[in-house]
């Protein structure tokens, strides 16, 4: 691929093949969706796959969230690593809100049994950032029950 300059918009340079290639990709996420009978099954693997294969999953689910339902208890696992946590919030908010908000708090609250405050502050903000004000507002007072002083300070957070 030959690439020129960002000042040199001729055909060759980064900013031409930077659109062909999005739009190459465009191309690619239509058909994916539109011919893949089971996007989930690829999804998931995608999802254990790592590196390039995660992000890719990450990026279609956060524009496509019918798919990512049934990956919700993977996806609430990878939203506590700090690394993926914005890109799995995206993907997360992606899936439509009805259909979002009551899968979403059993499997946060089940996690509080044996988090620690890193997880807490990584589940509230996930909650925050998908507006599950109810379900955040259960994580904050268990937080505040707490014996641990780091997840009551998760609670003090949102105070």
């Amino acid at each position: 691929m030959r690439t020129g300059s960002m000042d040199d918009p001729a055909p060759g340079g980064l900013w031409n093949a930077f659109v062909a290639a999005k739009k190459d990709y465009n191309g690619h996420q239509a058909a994916f969706h539109q011919q893949v009978r089971d996007r989930t099954a690829v999804l998931a693997r995608a999802l254990d796959q790592g590196g390039w294969d995660r992000a890719t999953a990450l990026a279609y689910m956060a524009e496509f969230g019918g798919d990512t339902l049934p990956l919700l208890p993977r996806l609430v696992e990878l939203s506590l690593s700090h690394g993926l946590a914005g890109d799995v919030r995206a993907a997360i908010a992606g899936v439509p809100r009805d259909d979002l908000l009551p899968a979403l708090e059993p499997l946060v609250l089940d996690r509080l049994v044996a988090a620690d405050d890193d997880e807490y502050r990584r589940l509230a903000e996930l909650l925050d950032h998908v507006r599950a004000w109810d379900a955040l507002a259960r994580l904050l007072d268990r937080a505040r029950a707490s014996g641990d002083p780091r997840i009551r300070d998760v609670a003090a957070e949102y105070e």
